[in-house]
């Protein structure tokens, strides 16, 4: 099928075509419309040293800056604490707290340190960036918490700083946008589909009306009547039988066209071992077999 022949059969077929179209329309237009836009916003915080790390001891004097003092021990209290705000009990006590936006705790992607990436979804921008402080101040809190029920002393445990603020909420179209299109196209294929499948019933029933016989209701065709179908059947069998002993109606052969089909030689199977100069009846001739002219 080359692209005139869809063009017309889109021609043909376009009362299937336009309201499947139209219907199509409707539906992306109010599958954009129903889905709300997303918004996101992103923090990051640190993991610092203790006070004591930074300061040293008279042995092993310390560095006096936190950022120089990064260490394993640091990436492992990081990880600890991205697993306890992803627990249950986290997340309830953040929606009693008023967070009730999607959020997500991670470590920084390839980050070689102990960086903690936090993220808050939703639909409504201003209301993200209050549960984004939350979320922040409740993992400064989390981490603090942690070291006291371990019974390190303020000045030995691990702080936390903001490296990266919580930034404006932006809109987030890449599901929307997939929903939205996945209906057009869905919508499009589906009236393709079905503007051909009603070209081809057509064209199938226009081909048996054109098989049905010279008289016979196009509706119905062969088979709506089995008497007259069985007639037919019969009288085509009867045509279709030779008649080497009989005439085209299929009465018997008289003794006269008996003879005569034999003295002609139109006796099929009887005429294959007869000598051809020979009669099929010599009495018929008027002499003796065996001699010739």
């Amino acid at each position: 099928m080359d692209l005139a022949e869809v063009i017309r059969v889109i021609r043909t077929r376009w009362y299937v075509m336009v309201p499947l179209l139209l219907l199509t329309v409707a539906l992306t237009v109010g599958v954009d419309r129903s889905i709300p836009a997303k918004y996101q916003s992103t923090s990051e915080i640190s993991l610092l040293a203790s006070q004591s790390a930074i300061a040293g001891t008279d042995k092993l004097p310390g560095t006096g800056n936190p950022f120089l003092n990064y260490g394993s021990s640091l990436n492992d209290t990081a990880d600890f604490l991205v697993r306890r705000l992803g627990s249950n009990d986290s997340a309830s006590d953040l929606a009693k707290l008023g967070v009730t936006e999607s959020y997500a705790v991670a470590l920084a992607a390839a980050a070689q340190g102990p960086f903690i990436t936090l993220t808050v979804t939703g639909s409504n921008p201003e209301h993200i960036l209050t549960s984004m402080n939350t979320l922040t101040d409740y993992t400064v809190q989390q981490l603090a918490k942690v070291q006291e029920q371990a019974g390190v002393k303020p000045v030995d445990m691990i702080r936390s700083i903001v490296i990266v603020s919580p930034s404006a909420p932006a809109a987030q179209t890449k599901t929307k946008t997939q929903d939205v299109l996945g209906t057009a196209i869905g919508g499009l294929v589906i009236a393709f589909l079905a503007t051909f499948v009603v070209e081809s019933i057509i064209a199938s029933r226009r081909r048996r009306r054109r098989r049905v016989p010279f008289g016979a209701d196009s509706d119905e065709g062969f088979d709506a009547d089995p008497e007259s179908a069985a007639v037919e059947t019969a009288r085509d069998e009867v045509d279709d039988r030779p008649h080497t002993n009989g005439d085209s109606n299929g009465r018997p052969a008289t003794a006269a066209q008996t003879s005569a089909s034999r003295w002609y030689g139109m006796d099929g199977a009887a005429d294959l071992d007869r000598d051809p100069f020979e009669p099929a009846h010599p009495e018929l001739s008027g002499r003796a077999p065996g001699t010739r002219d």
